[in-house]
C-alpha cells in the first residue's frame, strides 16, 4: 500500500479530487443543455395567459397560523424544478407551492409584480400572516427585487436564495438575448440598485453558493445584505443543488429556525 502523506498518494488523491469536479461539471453542462432544450416549447408551446400560473393547491386542513413556502425557479425552469425540495418539504408537512414563467418577454421587475400578487394570494388562501420565499438563481433575483421595491412589505419571514446572481453571471455576457438575461450581466443596471438597496426590514435571509458552480461561481451569489447567511455546499454545481440533500436539509432548517 501507498504511505498515507506520500508524494504518491497526495498525486493520487489530487487526482480523484480533479476526476469528481469534472464529473460534476460535465453533469451541470448536461442539465443546461436540457434546460436550453425547452426554449421551443416556451417559445411555440402552449402558454397561459399569467407568466405565473396556478398554485398548487394547499391543505385545506391547514393550520391559520401555519406560514406558507414560496418557490420560483431560475431561468428556464418550470415547477419541476423543485421536485426534489418538494418531497422535503411534504415529509416535514410544510405547506408549499410553487409559481413558473416563461424566459422571455418579461423583465426582472415584472416578474417581481406578479411574484407581489402570488405572495397576496397564497397568504389569502392559508390565513397565514408571513410566507417563507425561495428562489434558485434568476428566482432569487426577482425575489430581491419584489423586496427592494416594497411590493411585499412585511409578508416575509424567511428568504433562502439558490446560486441567485447577485454578482452576475459570466453566462450572461456570452448570451445577449432578452431582458431577464441582460439584467444578470455583472454590474447590470438592476444589479446595482439591488446591491444599493437598504436590507429587507424583519427578514431573515440564507444565500446558499454551490462550492463547483459554473454559472454563477464564487461569491457572485452572495446577496448585498451584510446581515445575510451564507453556506457553501460542496459536491454539487448550479443545478445540481437542486437535487441535493444537503440543499433540502439546509433550507428546511432556515424555514425553522
Amino acid at each position: 500500500m501507498t504511505p498515507a502523506g506520500s508524494p504518491i498518494a497526495e498525486a493520487t488523491a489530487l487526482v480523484l479530487r480533479i476526476g469528481r469536479a469534472a464529473m460534476v461539471h460535465a453533469c451541470e453542462v448536461g442539465r443546461m443543455v436540457s434546460v436550453a432544450a425547452t426554449v421551443p416549447y416556451h417559445l411555440f408551446g402552449s402558454r397561459p395567459d399569467s407568466e405565473y400560473i396556478g398554485l398548487q393547491p394547499v391543505p385545506a386542513h391547514t393550520a391559520p397560523t401555519a406560514r406558507p413556502v414560496l418557490l420560483v425557479h431560475g431561468l428556464g425552469g418550470t415547477k419541476s424544478s423543485w421536485s426534489h425540495l418538494a418531497k422535503t418539504l411534504s415529509a416535514r408537512g410544510l405547506t408549499f407551492a410553487a409559481v413558473t414563467y416563461a424566459p422571455f418577454g418579461t423583465s426582472v421587475e415584472r416578474l417581481a409584480d406578479r411574484l407581489a400578487v402570488d405572495v397576496e394570494r397564497i397568504l389569502s388562501q392559508t390565513g397565514a400572516d408571513k410566507v417563507h420565499l425561495v428562489g434558485h438563481s434568476l428566482g432569487g433575483v426577482v425575489i430581491a427585487q419584489a423586496l427592494a421595491s416594497g411590493l411585499l412589505g412585511r409578508k416575509v419571514d424567511t428568504v433562502v436564495t439558490l446560486g441567485a446572481p447577485f454578482g452576475g453571471s459570466p453566462w450572461a455576457n456570452m448570451l445577449p438575448l432578452g431582458a431577464l438575461i441582460r439584467a444578470l450581466r455583472e454590474d447590470s443596471p438592476l444589479l446595482r440598485r439591488l446591491a444599493s438597496a437598504p436590507a429587507p426590514d424583519g427578514v431573515r435571509w440564507l444565500s446558499v453558493t454551490a462550492a463547483l458552480d459554473i454559472v454563477v461561481p464564487g461569491v457572485r451569489s452572495v446577496p448585498p445584505h451584510a446581515h445575510a447567511e451564507t453556506v457553501t455546499v460542496g459536491g454539487v454545481g448550479h443545478l445540481g443543488m437542486l437535487l441535493s440533500d444537503q440543499v433540502a436539509g439546509r433550507i428546511v432548517a432556515a424555514l425553522a429556525a
